[in-house]
């Protein structure tokens, strides 16, 4: 008597895709957070950001400047060219992550240079005029701009470099 086997082999393949973020995904303080950081910043007006700013804010590896976060941020625009507020208001309407309890945007924080796809890519090509895709360290960690919100709705840090 003959005996036959089979034998089967399953393959499994798992693609992940960043999409934006729907309304109502994040926790109401996060989202009315954004929304008010977005409005502020779609304004163009440094000043319509400043009663949205805490006392608690992380604006810049060196030590406090003059004036503030706003004050930082105009000299920034005034010398590099790079507009903080049109990054900021490009930022808030990309996907965020949630990042050691902090929502952060861009999503990219989260991620190595090697595990982006060419979507999320895409997605950091043009934030504010600025190209964010290749905004990683050598060894693959996210050093390009990024801006946090904790749950409670407390704007935390916008910054870039480290």
């Amino acid at each position: 008597m003959t005996v036959s086997e089979t034998a089967t082999e399953t393959q499994t393949e798992t693609q992940t895709e960043t999409q934006a973020a729907e309304s109502g995904s994040l926790p109401a303080p996060v989202e009315e957070t954004r929304a008010a950081l977005l409005e502020a910043a779609e304004s163009g007006d440094y000043e319509a950001l400043r009663p949205l700013i805490p006392e608690q804010f992380s604006y810049t590896f060196g030590g406090p400047v003059e004036g503030g976060p706003i004050a930082f941020w105009q000299q920034l625009e005034q010398e590099s060219g790079v507009s903080p507020i049109a990054v900021l208001a490009d930022l808030l309407e990309l996907p965020p992550v949630l990042f050691r309890g902090t929502y952060v945007w861009p999503f990219a924080f989260a991620l190595q240079a090697d595990e982006l796809t060419d979507y999320e890519r895409g997605l950091l090509r043009d934030v504010g005029g600025e190209d964010l895709s290749d905004d990683f360290l050598p060894d693959g960690g996210y050093l390009g701009w990024r801006t946090g919100i904790e749950p409670d709705g407390d704007w935390v840090f916008f910054i870039a470099g480290d």
